[in-house]
C-alpha cells in the first residue's frame, strides 16, 4: 500500500487530526524490561536477564505477561511470540469487549526486520510448521484470532521500522471512519545467536529488539488516555511505561 505522504510528514500532523485521538494504552518488551503505562517496567526474571540483554530471546514466554492458555503460543515463531506478547500487556479488555466493537479494531504493523528470525531458521531447517510464519504479515493474523478483532488490518515493513507509518495509517483509518480504534505494533524480532550464525550484515546482526504495541482511539475521557504525539513507535511506549505508571505525571 502507498502511503499519501511520506512517514516523516505525516507524524508530524498528528495534533492537527479533526478527530481528538488519544493513546488509549501502551506496552513495551525490549532489554530495559516488559511492561505498560499502569504497571511500569518490570525486570525480566533472573534467569532470563542477561539472555534478553545479550538479545537471546528463546526463553521469553506467554506467562510472563499472561495466565491465560498458552498452545498457540508454543506454536508462533519469535516475530508472532513478541508481538502478541505486546498486544497482550496492553490489558485493553479485548476478551470482554461486545463483538460489535471487536469489528471495528484495526491492527497496523510496521517492522524493518519482519520475519527475517524465521526466514534463516526456515533456511537451516526446512519444517512445514515453520514456513508460514516466513511472512511477517502473520503477527497481524495472530493478533486478530487471539482477541476477534475484524477491522481493517496492514503489515509494513519499513526502511527504519519506527512506527511513524503505523500511527499515520491507524490515524488515517479513525479519520475515515473504518475503524473506532486500532492496535499498532511495532516488532523487531531477530535473535542475536542466529543472526550471527548466519552471518548477517552488522545493521541486522546488532539492531536492538523489542516489541511495543499501543492502542489508538477516539478521546473518551478514559484516564488512561494519552496524547497522540509523533515519534518512534518503540520510544512512545517505553517513555509512556516509565513516565507514567504507577505515581508518575
Amino acid at each position: 500500500m502507498t502511503l499519501k505522504e511520506p512517514p516523516a510528514k505525516r507524524g508530524e500532523n498528528y495534533p492537527l487530526l479533526r478527530k481528538s485521538l488519544a493513546i488509549l494504552a501502551a506496552s513495551y518488551l525490549g532489554p530495559e524490561g516488559f511492561g505498560n503505562e499502569q504497571t511500569g517496567l518490570r525486570a525480566w526474571p533472573a534467569p532470563l536477564l542477561e539472555a534478553v540483554r545479550r538479545g537471546e530471546l528463546e526463553g521469553i514466554h506467554w506467562s510472563l505477561v499472561s495466565a491465560s492458555d498458552p498452545s498457540r503460543f508454543a506454536r508462533m515463531d519469535l516475530m508472532c511470540r513478541l508481538g502478541l506478547m505486546a498486544a497482550e500487556l496492553l490489558d485493553a479488555g479485548f476478551d470482554t469487549m461486545p463483538g460489535a466493537r471487536r469489528e471495528r479494531v484495526g491492527v497496523c504493523v510496521e517492522t524493518f526486520t519482519g520475519s527475517l528470525d524465521t526466514d534463516v531458521r526456515f533456511l537451516q531447517t526446512p519444517r512445514p510448521s515453520l514456513f508460514a510464519y516466513t511472512l511477517p504479515s502473520t503477527l497481524v493474523g495472530e493478533v486478530c484470532i487471539r482477541y476477534r478483532l475484524k477491522g481493517p488490518v496492514l503489515c509494513l515493513v519499513s526502511p527504519d521500522g519506527a512506527g511513524n507509518s503505523a500511527l499515520a495509517e491507524a490515524a488515517d483509518w479513525l479519520q475515515q471512519n473504518d475503524a473506532d480504534a486500532c492496535i499498532c505494533l511495532g516488532c523487531e524480532a531477530l535473535d542475536r545467536g542466529i543472526a550471527e550464525a548466519a552471518g548477517l550484515p552488522d545493521h541486522l546482526r546488532l539492531r536492538d529488539w523489542h516489541a511495543c504495541a499501543v492502542l489508538v482511539g477516539q478521546q473518551e475521557g478514559n484516564p488512561r488516555e494519552k496524547p497522540l504525539t509523533a515519534g518512534s513507535l518503540a520510544e512512545i511506549c517505553l517513555r509512556l511505561s516509565r513516565i507514567y505508571a504507577v505515581g508518575g505525571r
